[in-house]
């Protein structure tokens, strides 16, 4: 079921509403790798820079204006597939960040977020009410054009980084990486699966980092494969590369089902790992793409039910009023 978030904004202008910072709900600061689409741009990346029951700061590079809706696919540390906000509303825009309200969500991915609140809240430190910055390091800067022409050398310097300070590394390292390499190409791939294939715990663990900037690709394909091959125990790591397939790209796909429909193209990409010659990857390919399809019959169910739940409210509701509905401010 598709919740509505209940509540009111006072009659103010979108710039007034984010200068007064008029939230209901308390907000956390995080740093995570966000996929969205609407109605102007098919799709983009950007960074989740707080988060809340109730909405979120984005920073992307995606036209956001307000008024327009998005659909945000958040990948949280932690879970096995990304959350799904059906509907996030702009609330203001300014240059390359925005507010965003949740207006439409699924019960379960309602549920799913309330556990993440709850983890935040529960692990928040007395200073981390202070804004996160996306910034790298001052020495940093620069340095991804040169980067970008060579990805061994940017494999060297960002495991170099993340051996420094894993935690930050995402926000600092791996966000120079990612603009050094904003798709994942050929050679970067090459690299990594390299990489993986002659290193350890510490070297999977980086390429599972970058990784995340790369939501929806299946350019990345080759990387999980060596890490399937090689670490095939490892709950963690198999963990990480499930999330990472079940980001689906939404660009190609439309309609009710279009969720459905991007897990059974996910699934159909998984078809050439069936063939590969090492035993791990076959049996992790087997036993996902019967996941993906107890996904897609879960989720066909799911918007079949909302379908017959809208017929009959629509069949009962004769007065037609609308109900005043407007989205909480966060």
């Amino acid at each position: 079921m598709i919740c509505p978030i209940d509540g009111k904004v006072e009659r103010r202008s979108v710039m007034n509403l984010k200068g007064e910072e008029q939230r209901t709900e308390p907000r956390v600061a995080v740093q995570f790798q966000a996929m969205a689409s609407g109605s102007v741009e098919s799709e983009g990346t950007g960074m989740v820079l707080n988060l809340s029951r109730n909405g979120c700061r984005l920073e992307s590079q995606l036209l956001m204006l307000p008024g327009l809706s998005l659909e945000l696919r958040i990948a949280v540390p932690g879970l096995e597939w990304a959350l799904m906000i059906d509907g996030a509303d702009v609330q203001w825009a300014d240059e390359d960040r925005a507010g965003l309200a949740f207006v439409r969500i699924r019960e379960t991915e309602r549920q799913r977020l309330n556990h993440v609140m709850t983890t935040l809240f529960a692990r928040k430190s007395e200073d981390s009410d202070k804004e996160q910055v996306d910034l790298a390091p001052v020495e940093f800067q620069g340095l991804e054009a040169v980067l970008a022409k060579d990805p061994e050398l940017a494999m060297s310097k960002g495991l170099a980084w993340f051996a420094q300070d894993r935690a930050e590394f995402r926000f600092r390292g791996g966000s120079l990486l990612n603009r050094a390499f904003p798709t994942c190409t050929p050679e970067f791939a090459a690299a990594l699966g390299k990489l993986v294939k002659a290193g350890g715990d510490r070297e999977a663990d980086f390429s599972l980092a970058i990784l995340q900037n790369y939501l929806g690709s299946t350019s990345i394909d080759g990387v999980l494969k060596e890490i399937v091959s090689r670490f095939s125990h490892d709950d963690h790591k198999i963990g990480a590369v499930r999330t990472l397939i079940n980001s689906p790209s939404m660009a190609s796909v439309s309609g009710e089902f279009r969720l459905a429909e991007a897990w059974r193209v996910k699934k159909e990409a998984l078809t050439p790992w069936l063939t590969d010659e090492r035993q791990a990857v076959r049996t992790f390919a087997e036993e996902h793409m019967a996941e993906l399809d107890r996904m897609i019959v879960a989720e066909r169910r799911r918007v079949e039910v909302e379908r017959e739940l809208r017929e009959r409210s629509r069949h009962e509701d004769e007065s037609g009023h609308d109900d005043g509905y407007r989205a909480k401010p966060f």
